[in-house]
């Protein structure tokens, strides 16, 4: 062990014995400031070095974890065919990122075990059925645990959830079963019970009324623009009057209904939000200047008339057993049905549009303003008479199909993009109860995907894509010796795609790797361990599949010297291109996702320099070597493995990495340049035992000292 020490680990012993002397003045103790403000208190741990810093016992320098997924459903719509199930890391429509995906089927779950960011919290579940319609759902990740059950019409609108609040905080004033008249004027009253019985609910200033139980109301005013009424997913409120909501803000996250023959009215500048469910026992009247906005059910018992200067938007489900009229403006994200007359009338204030795929289902039809698709193809479908003067317009992208033809009373133009027909498929959805017509399911390979859902729809054996990354793996190398922590000595960025077959069973593993620093001076080799026995693994490109292993190792390059002239870690000195290795193999009879995983697996680098060898692994903490690795190097000079109880590669004193991995694109720290004093909340995250600023390594304002950043 003589040549253990060569080149930079003499300077490493010479700046811990300076650090030692320095300490007399200085104390080397860890500098914690508490910065409070109103909103929460966080500790703030300042270190001049990575030595300074407590680390917490049993911390394990880990950016992300292992999630496992359990998904189910009940949509058996489509038999036992497999549909497809995406995982997203958050809304897809507002650009979350896919991780996974597979099949599932009414009888077998997609299971899977992601590798996620401590940062994530929670996935978006999208179900796509063979037919291609989707499902949406967005599920919280407890206990690194994801178990969920997709239904056929799942409570989700156009990929939204809306949840609202409750009655179990916020509160200034709980009232359980309230009963006779109630006047707020103020504060955030909260109405439970299961017999609440209210002869009239005034609500005026600035008060808030939620409402989360059950019962009755007769009468109810608005006599505020401030004012709001909520009642939350567990409430359930019948108004045995007509309602009129002159002002304010009334949203429905629960049930909503009035007696029969009752009317609801939403006028003036008043808002009517619904996101649960509603049924109304006469007619429905947006009037004035107010805002309604549907993003869940409506049926109404009789008419709908939207009036002149007031903005309707359906995202989701609007029956209407009798006339539904439009003066006003309309967008239709959704499904709207009507069983009498549909009248679309003209003016400069009228305006109808329909969005993505959304539906009129109508007995009859009057155009005579303009009806405009825009996006996905929409339709309009009537079941009898269509009718419409030289005024009406069908436009834009959209079909227009009336099932016993159009009729001569029908003189609007269907132009402008639009067409007639009735063989548009628009899928069943939670919002859409009808749809329309069929659609011919293609699996060209026989593997049970259909082509539309196949990564691979000409091959049988593959059929799904699992992207991982990007991440980035980061070492210091001169284990068994402390290093100097800027952490930039061995700097790869990777991605995989792990491709899975029809029953997620793992096929293939693609992956690029990029070199983009080498800062030191070994002859430093890189490598990946991965979860699979080596005699599986065949068909390796752009690696070497290592002899004398048991599981499958693929050997990257072997010198690190011999891929970067430059170390690309001083911003004085010229840079190296970054090297890009773009690596494949096959698996035989691998396992399902579930066990193989997605993640970064096992990177490590080894020393190859003349007196160290081929056994020097340096592995992420936590980690095992392989079957290479020297094992009586282990607990030597500064390592502290302990390779039966699985706490490997960290230090004696203090408990420091050797490597680590972050789940990003990391800009990496300047030569010399401890990672402390590059990213300044490194050190409390470390201190914090990983419970604050787990987005240490983000563009966040204030996390970075750029100077010290490559």
């Amino acid at each position: 062990m003589e040549n253990l020490k060569p080149m930079k680990n003499s300077i490493i012993y010479l700046a811990a014995a300076l650090l030692s002397l320095s300490a007399c003045k200085k104390g080397l103790m860890d500098k914690y400031e508490a910065s409070k403000n109103s909103n929460s208190s966080t500790l703030a741990v300042k270190a001049e070095k990575m030595s300074d810093i407590k680390v917490p016992a049993g911390f394990k320098w880990e950016l992300s974890r292992d999630v496992q997924i359990k998904i189910s459903t009940t949509d058996n719509r489509f038999g036992n065919a497999i549909q497809k199930l995406m995982i997203y890391s958050a809304n897809p429509a507002v650009g979350g990122v896919k991780l996974s995906e597979g099949a599932l089927s009414s009888t077998s779950p997609f299971e899977a075990k992601i590798n996620v960011a401590n940062t994530i919290t929670e996935f978006y579940l999208v179900k796509v059925a063979p037919d291609q319609s989707k499902i949406i759902e967005k599920v919280a990740i407890n206990n690194n645990n994801v178990s969920a059950t997709i239904t056929a019409t799942a409570n989700v609108v156009l990929g939204k959830t809306a949840s609202g609040p409750d009655c179990t905080t916020g509160c200034t004033t709980t009232i359980n079963n309230a009963s006779g008249s109630q006047s707020f004027s103020s504060g955030t009253k909260c109405l439970t019970g299961t017999a609440i019985n209210i002869s009239k609910l005034t609500i005026s200033g600035t008060a808030i009324v939620r409402i989360c139980g059950t019962g009755s109301i007769n009468d109810v005013e608005f006599s505020s623009s401030s004012a709001q009424l909520i009642i939350t997913a567990t409430g359930h409120i019948n108004f045995t009057q007509t309602v009129a909501v002159d002002e304010g803000t009334f949203t429905n996250y629960g049930i909503l209904s009035t007696n029969i023959n009752n009317n609801f009215n939403v006028n003036s500048t008043a808002t009517f939000v619904n996101n649960g469910t509603c049924t109304f026992g006469k007619d429905f009247n947006p009037n004035g200047s107010s805002i309604i906005t549907n993003n869940g059910s409506i049926e109404v018992a009789s008419k709908l008339i939207n009036s002149a200067n007031c903005t309707f938007t359906n995202a989701c489900k609007l029956i209407v057993h009798n006339d539904f009229q439009n003066n006003g403006t309309f967008y239709n994200y959704g499904y709207i049905r009507c069983d009498m007359e549909t009248s679309i009338l003209g003016g400069s204030n009228q305006v109808f549009k329909q969005y993505n795929g959304a539906m009129i289902y109508t007995n009859d039809i009057q155009v005579n303003g303009t009806i405009t698709g825009i996006g996905t193809t929409s339709l309009i479908k009537v079941i009898d008479q269509s009718k419409g003067n030289n005024q009406g317009v069908v436009n834009g992208s959209q079909t227009y199909c009336d099932l016993n033809g159009i009729e001569a009373l029908f003189n609007a133009s269907i132009t402008g993009g639009a067409n007639q027909g009735c063989s548009l498929y628009i899928a069943v959805s939670a919002c859409n109860p009808a749809g329309n017509g069929t659609i011919a399911i293609t699996d060209t390979d026989g593997d049970g995907v259909s082509d539309a859902s196949d990564c691979y729809p000409a091959d049988p054996n593959k059929a799904f894509c699992n992207p991982y990354g990007t991440s980035t793996v980061a070492f210091e190398d001169l284990w068994p010796s402390k290093g100097d922590y800027d952490l930039n000595d061995v700097v790869v960025t990777y991605n995989y795609n792990v491709i899975t077959n029809a029953s997620n069973h793992v096929v293939r593993v693609e992956a690029t790797y990029v070199l983009r620093a080498t800062g030191g001076s070994f002859n430093n080799g890189f490598a990946v361990q991965f979860p699979i026995n080596r005699s599986l693994v065949s068909g390796v490109t752009g690696a070497t599949l290592e002899a004398g292993q048991t599981k499958a190792v693929l050997v990257i390059f072997n010198n690190m010297r011999a891929e970067m002239d430059v170390w690309n870690t001083i911003p004085t000195q010229a840079s190296s291109p970054v090297r890009t290795y773009t690596v494949g193999f096959n698996i035989t009879s691998g396992p399902l996702l579930s066990t193989f995983g997605l993640s970064g697996y096992n990177p490590f680098i080894w020393n190859g320099t003349t007196g160290f060898g081929r056994g020097y692994e340096i592995h992420l903490p936590g980690y095992l070597p392989t079957d290479l690795a020297t094992a009586n190097i282990f607990g030597t000079y500064d390592d502290a493995t302990n390779i039966s109880s699985g706490d490997t590669y960290v230090s004696k004193n203090g408990r420091f990495p050797w490597a680590i991995n972050i789940p990003a694109t990391f800009n990496y720290p300047i030569e010399k340049a401890d990672i402390n004093t590059a990213y300044l909340k490194f050190a409390s995250w470390v201190s914090s035992g990983g419970t604050q600023y787990n987005d240490w390594y983000s563009n966040t304002t204030g996390y970075r000292n750029a100077a010290k950043i490559y």
